[in-house]
C-alpha cells in the first residue's frame, strides 16, 4: 500500500563499515562530563571534529540540549554559512590563500574551520584540470561567484573588541553577522594571518569512494556513484545498523505506444566521478551521469554532490537530448526516484502537508493519517523521518515553479512492497520515499532542480515544520567592512 508524500532525496545516502565502538557507549556521558563538553566546545568550536567519539556517546536529547546551550537551534547546528565574494567588498580580488575566518569564543578571537570554493563559468564548483569550463573570474583571487564556507555553529555570540579580544596577526577585513530569532552571532573574515584551525568535519577518498563525516559515513560503488554499498550513522544507540538499503530509480514507459512498456533501473545509469573539491566543511563531488536505454543515452545529468557532516546538497541540471522528439517518443512515462530505507520500524514521519502535527508510524502498513498526505510538487516539498535509531532525516526537493512537469512525492511503508529492486538487499520497504514524475516537459532541454537532505540528531521540540521553515529562510549573512 502506498501513500503519496513529500521529499526527494535521490542520491544522498551513505555508508561504510560499522564504527569501531561499542553500542553501549551511547548515553555514557554523565552530567559532569556533559558540562565540561559545553565549556570545552565554547573555547574550541571544532572540538567534536577532533573528538568524534563525543557525538557517538551523547544521547539524542543531549545533542539537542548541546545546541541550545551553545545558543543555537537544530537547524543552525547542522547548517553552513555561505558568504559570496560579491558580499565581501573588502576582499574583492584578494588572494584566496591569504584569507581566513575567526570568531570570538570564550573571550578569545580564535580561528575556525573554513574553505573557499571558486566557481566555473557554468556555476559549478571549480576544480582545476577537471571542470569543463574555465574558472569564473581570476583563479586564486576571491571574486565573481566564489564562496567562503564555514559552520554556523562555529560562529561566536560575542563581537570583536580590540581591547578584550585583540587580533595578534593580520587584519580584520569584514564582520559577518547572522541574526536568528532575535539573537545575533558573529564571524570575522581576516587577511594576513597564518592562524588556522586544521580540523576537518568531512573527508572523501576518491581512490576508495569512501566518505567520512562526524555524523555519518558511506561507501559508493566505483562503477556507479549512485549505488551506495553501505550507510551508517555515527550516532544513536545502534551505530552498527545499516540505515539505507538502496537508492532506487525506476523508469517505466511505453515507446511510441503505451504498450508494451520498457523498464529501466539504476543499473542503466552511468554515474562517474569527474573530480573532488576537498575541504574541511564540505566535500564537493563533481558528477557526470547518463541514463542509457537500449544503448542509447536518454538523459544527461550534471551535478555537484555536496557532502556536509550532517547533510547532502544535490543541485541537478538535467539535459534531454533532442528534447521534444524524445518526450514524444516516451509514452506515459512513470519515473520513481528515491530511497529504500532499512528497517526504520518504530519510527514516525510527517510531511509538509501536515499542519496539525499528527505523525504517521513506520510499522509496515499505511494508516488513515498517512493516506491523507498526498503532495504535489512543488506546492509542498519535504518529508521527515524520526528513525527511532537516534537521528532524524529531513528531505526537501526544490523544483522551479515554471517547470512544466507533473510530479508528486510519495511514501511507501510495507513489509511486502509491490516492487523489488535489483540493488536492494533487504526486501521490506520500511520505508521508501521519493519523487514520482508522471509527465515530462516537451521541448525543454535544460532543467534545474535541487535536492537537500539533512541528518540532524533531532529537528528539535518545535518539530519538522519549524526546521523546514528555517531551511527556506536561513539566517542571511550581513557583512560590515572593518
Amino acid at each position: 500500500m502506498k501513500a503519496r508524500l513529500a521529499a526527494w532525496s535521490v542520491v544522498g545516502v551513505l555508508g561504510l563499515a560499522p564504527p569501531a565502538f561499542a553500542a553501549s557507549e551511547y548515553g555514557s556521558v554523565k552530567d559532569t562530563e556533559y558540562q565540561q563538553i559545553v565549556k570545552d566546545l565554547e573555547a574550541k568550536p571544532s572540538l567534536m571534529a577532533e573528538r568524534p567519539e563525543i557525538s557517538r556517546r551523547l544521547t539524542t536529547a543531549q545533542i539537542d540540549q548541546l545546541a541550545k546551550d551553545s545558543g543555537l537551534n537544530s537547524y543552525t547546528w547542522v547548517a553552513p554559512v555561505i558568504v559570496k565574494a560579491k558580499q565581501a567588498e573588502n576582499l574583492q580580488q584578494h588572494d584566496i590563500a591569504d584569507i581566513s575566518v575567526m570568531a570570538v569564543r570564550a573571550g578569545k578571537l580564535v580561528p575556525i574551520p573554513f574553505q573557499i570554493d571558486e566557481r566555473d563559468k557554468d556555476g559549478w564548483v571549480y576544480v582545476d584540470g577537471v571542470s569543463k569550463t574555465e574558472v569564473n573570474g581570476v583563479a586564486g583571487k576571491f571574486d565573481a561567484n566564489d564562496e567562503i564556507v564555514f559552520m554556523h555553529r562555529d560562529t561566536g555570540k560575542d563581537r570583536f573588541d580590540a581591547t578584550a579580544t585583540p587580533l595578534s596577526e593580520g587584519k580584520l577585513a569584514q564582520e559577518v553577522a547572522l541574526t536568528d530569532n532575535g539573537a545575533t552571532r558573529y564571524a570575522y573574515l581576516v587577511t594576513g594571518s597564518a592562524s588556522r584551525d586544521k580540523a576537518k568535519y568531512v573527508s572523501y577518498d576518491e581512490s576508495t569512494y569512501r566518505f567520512k563525516g562526524n555524523f555519518h559515513n558511506f561507501k559508493q560503488s566505483k562503477d556507479n556513484l549512485l549505488i551506495f554499498e553501505d550507510y551508517r550513522a555515527n550516532a544513536g544507540p545502534t551505530p552498527e545498523h545499516r540505515v539505507l538499503d538502496t537508492v532506487f530509480l525506476d523508469l517505466s514507459t511505453g515507446v511510441i505506444t503505451s504498450w508494451p512498456r520498457v523498464s529501466v533501473g539504476i543499473q542503466n545509469i552511468e554515474a562517474k566521478l569527474m573530480g573532488v573539491k576537498h575541504g574541511p566543511i564540505r566535500e564537493v563531488l563533481l558528477l557526470s551521469i547518463r541514463v542509457v536505454v537500449a544503448g542509447i543515452p536518454v538523459f544527461f545529468i550534471r551535478s555537484d554532490m555536496t557532502l556536509y557532516d550532517e547533510g547532502i546538497d544535490l543541485p541537478v541540471r538535467l539535459n534531454i537530448p533532442g528534447g521534444e522528439i524524445l518526450t514524444r517518443v516516451l509514452n506515459k512515462p512513470i519515473i520513481d526516484i528515491g530511497l529504500d530505507m532499512n528497517d526504520m520500524r518504530g519510527g514516525r514521519f510527517s510531511t509538509a502537508l501536515n499542519p496539525t502535527g499528527q505523525y504517521g508510524k513506520i510499522d509496515g502498513k499505511i494508516d488513515e493519517v498517512e493516506k491523507k498526505l498526498a503532495i504535489q510538487v512543488p506546492d509542498k516539498n519535504w518529508i521527515w523521518l524520526e528513525t527511532a535509531k537516534g537521528f532524524d532525516i529531513l528531505m526537501q526537493v526544490r523544483i522551479p515553479p515554471d517547470w512544466p512537469v507533473k510530479a508528486e512525492l510519495y511514501y511507501e511503508d510495507a513489509v511486502k512492497p509491490e516492487k523489488k529492486f535489483a540493488t536492494e538487499k533487504f526486501p521490506e520497504a520500511l520505508p521508501r520515499m521519493g519523487v514520482r514524475v508522471t509527465e515530462l516537459p516537451v521541448g525543454k532541454l535544460n532543467i534545474d532542480l535541487s535536492v537537500i537532505l539533512w541528518f540532524p540528531a533531532t529537528v528539535g521540540e518545535s518539530g519538522p515544520g519549524a526546521f523546514a521553515k528555517r531551511m527556506d529562510n536561513p539566517p542571511k549573512p550581513a557583512l560590515k567592512a572593518l
